[in-house]
């Protein structure tokens, strides 16, 4: 059923101001270069004999963040089974991506958070390319908005006038970057299966894939994209660092509920870092397990 779905979705083309990506080449991914002032586009009307990536080119200010280079894979809309039967809270259960999104084919390294933001928080500090980490909730959302504005796109997020509340809104018809919803981080992570984790369904081939089980007292984070990916082309999903996630812990929470995070991290054991697993934190928590990665509606 999902792959019937996902064949019938690759063969839209989806368009906004900023990127036009098509489906029908398989997987599809964009990079943001902030060098240079014009856009360009990749495509073909037949269908190509292999994946084509379109490259999407636009300016960034000020002059100082002259360079940077973001990937992300388009997710289509479908149904996926979300959860675990080992999970108490997050049981099987089917869900509905209604709208296409893209997310990061990596976390948001120290490099690019730093670039954005003017600042490096991490614990590990100095490793460009590894995860940021010591990010809370509401660093996240900020970090989402300026990239937003920095790229000439539509903040996602509007800050509440009760700032003790960690209260922000939305709009979902806004272009910008955002926090992908619990969901969605779940549905890229299993990318089309049923694995136990983001890759593999097998404990003994983790170790391809993900950095887990390292230790407190030197145990660290570690470069992106240096384990294999998973099915879709997502990056440490399971392990490196649990990464936020928009949603409430318990969806009945105030406004100062516990957020969800996903994913696991470096430290965590295998059952931590598994696909449906599932922690919170609250809004305001650092630690030098927990980064993120952002997302982005496709508008059709």
């Amino acid at each position: 059923m999902l792959e019937n779905l996902r064949r019938k979705s690759l063969t839209k083309t989806y368009h906004d101001p900023i990127h036009q990506v098509h489906f029908e080449s398989g997987l599809a991914k964009y990079e943001n270069h902030a060098e240079i002032d014009v856009c360009t586009q990749k495509l073909s009307k037949k269908k190509p004999t292999k994946p084509i990536f379109p490259r999407v080119i636009s300016r960034i200010s000020p002059e100082s963040f002259s360079y940077f280079k973001l990937v992300m894979i388009a997710c289509p809309s479908g149904t996926f089974t979300m959860g675990h039967e080992d999970e108490d809270d997050n049981k099987p259960r089917t869900e509905i991506i209604e709208r296409p999104f893209l997310l990061g084919e990596t976390e948001i390294t120290q490099e690019l958070y730093e670039k954005v933001m003017g600042t490096n928080p991490s614990w590990f500090k100095n490793r460009p390319q590894n995860p940021i980490e010591m990010v809370s909730w509401v660093d996240a959302i900020k970090f989402c908005n300026e990239l937003s504005r920095l790229q000439g796109l539509d903040e996602y997020y509007t800050e509440n006038s009760n700032r003790e509340d960690f209260g922000w809104d939305y709009n979902s018809s806004k272009n910008g970057y955002r926090l992908p919803r619990e969901k969605e981080w779940e549905y890229a992570a299993k990318a089309g299966t049923q694995n136990l984790w983001s890759g593999t369904d097998d404990e003994s081939k983790l170790q391809e894939y993900a950095w887990f089980e390292g230790d407190w007292g030197t145990g660290t984070t570690h470069p992106v994209a240096t384990k294999k990916p998973n099915e879709w082309g997502f990056y440490d999903m399971s392990g490196n660092v649990s990464e936020w996630c928009w949603d409430k812990y318990n969806p009945k929470g105030g406004a100062n509920a516990d957020r969800v995070a996903r994913g696991g991290s470096w430290y965590d054991r295998a059952w931590n870092v598994c696909s449906a697993s599932r922690n919170n934190y609250s809004p305001n928590s650092l630690g030098l397990k927990l980064g993120f990665r952002v997302a982005r509606l496709i508008v059709n």
